[in-house]
């Protein structure tokens, strides 16, 4: 019987997360039967078309307050309830406000997972979904596996005691750049670290690829949630100096997200609503079509109060594939998207004037651009193919349930 992996997510399908969707497909396309389990029902917001192609059943779990697991606990030799004990010593401690709903989670599944016939579990986010994972496998459930990205391992309530904890248990923990696995090395004990790796999310070559016709001109382009971390204030702040020398320059912010009324009111106050245009949330087919004419892509990413922040944005890789010259700054893994300059420009953070001269500088000179294009589509295809990087995850997990079952 062919293995099969579980992917646990808080929810899917998610517009904003197409590195996951990307992830899936091309693990099925190597072979690997999964089974998607999302934790809660997902939003109602516009799908991407390539969930047309996903094979992998999507089991969305019950609400919490549905779940009746704990009667599995006095079931007749069941040994749930001698295990369960040392997790609660463990790590009730911590005062995880969604500790006890998250075991009731793990409980429920433990019966479910071997019903669907997983073998292992692999979660994206060192939040949540993996302290289910964790509290599973604890419970006698399968392996599991980690991806973590930015907001789960940087915001300041993370406690870094009880993440150890969780990427210890793990048969493997990687992350989506150097930059990442660095500040893990140093955040995380010593139980935790020789579980590290790291890996960079890829994207399909063969869908993000240079524009056929001319690109349009004076088109800057942003995608993203609407959020603090994204900088997109400063965006709107540099288009004030861009319009005043070039004023048939239009800008398009793609996206949606708790900062929208704000940005709205930034824009009507520097008199740029002529200028600037704010499409909402749009799905991966929309946005390479604004990828394939836009003349500059730009996202001014910066660290949220809290710490959260971007590490590898998804809509950097795609546009330097697609040929777009970017323009971002030096946070987390975005040096290391844009060869450290080589194949984009970096801008200091917060900086108006820094975004306004460069963004300038590449409308008004397009051998620059296309100098740009050159070493992003070739930086894209060394580091950032979707099928190599599936490969190596795709043998990380083959390998962990060989030794599962050599066990």
């Amino acid at each position: 019987m062919q293995p099969v992996i579980g992917y646990l997510l808080k929810k899917f399908p998610r517009l904003s997360e197409t590195f996951i969707l990307n992830e899936i497909l091309q693990q099925e396309a190597l072979g690997t039967d999964l089974v998607i389990l999302s934790r809660k029902t997902p939003d109602d917001e516009p799908k991407h078309p390539a969930l047309d192609g996903l094979r992998a059943p999507i089991e969305i779990m019950p609400s919490t307050s549905g779940l009746d697991p704990w009667s599995l606990l006095f079931t007749e030799g069941s040994d749930l309830l001698e295990r369960l004990g040392p997790i609660v010593r463990d790590l009730g401690p911590y005062g995880h406000p969604r500790f006890g709903k998250l075991v009731g989670e793990a409980l429920y599944l433990h019966g479910r997972v071997r019903e669907l016939g997983i073998t292992h579990i692999h979660t994206h986010f060192a939040t949540d979904s993996a302290v289910v994972a964790h509290l599973l496998h604890r419970l006698g459930g399968p392996t599991y596996s980690i991806t973590a990205h930015a907001k789960d391992i940087y915001r300041s309530t993370i406690n870094p005691e009880f993440l150890s904890g969780i990427v210890a248990g793990s048969e493997f923990t990687t992350t989506v750049c150097e930059a990442n696995l660095e500040h893990l090395n140093l955040f995380l004990d010593e139980s935790a670290r020789p579980k590290l790796r790291k890996l960079f999310n890829g994207i399909n070559l063969s869908e993000f690829v240079p524009p056929a016709a001319p690109r349009e001109q004076d088109v800057i382009l942003s995608v993203g949630r609407l959020v603090e971390k994204k900088g997109l204030d400063v965006l709107i702040r540099a288009m004030v100096g861009v319009v005043k020398k070039r004023p048939e320059a239009h800008c398009v912010i793609v996206g949606d997200g708790e900062e929208r009324e704000c940005l709205e009111a930034l824009i009507e106050e520097l008199g740029m609503g002529s200028h600037i245009q704010l499409t909402g949330a749009l799905h991966q087919g929309q946005v390479h079509a604004h990828m394939q004419s836009a003349t500059v892509f730009a996202l001014p990413c910066r660290i949220g109060e809290d710490g959260n922040r971007d590490a590898l944005p998804t809509v950097l890789l795609e546009s330097i594939a697609t040929g777009l010259p970017c323009i971002s700054t030096p946070v987390t893994g975005i040096p290391e998207i844009l060869d450290q300059g080589k194949a984009g420009r970096i801008i200091p953070i917060d900086d108006v004037q820094a975004l306004e001269e460069n963004l300038l500088d590449l409308l008004d000179h397009p051998e620059k651009r296309e100098e740009i294009a050159r070493a992003g589509i070739a930086h894209a295809a060394k580091h950032f193919d979707g099928r190599a990087v599936a490969k190596v995850l795709n043998d990380w997990h083959r390998a962990v349930i060989k030794k599962v079952s050599v066990a």
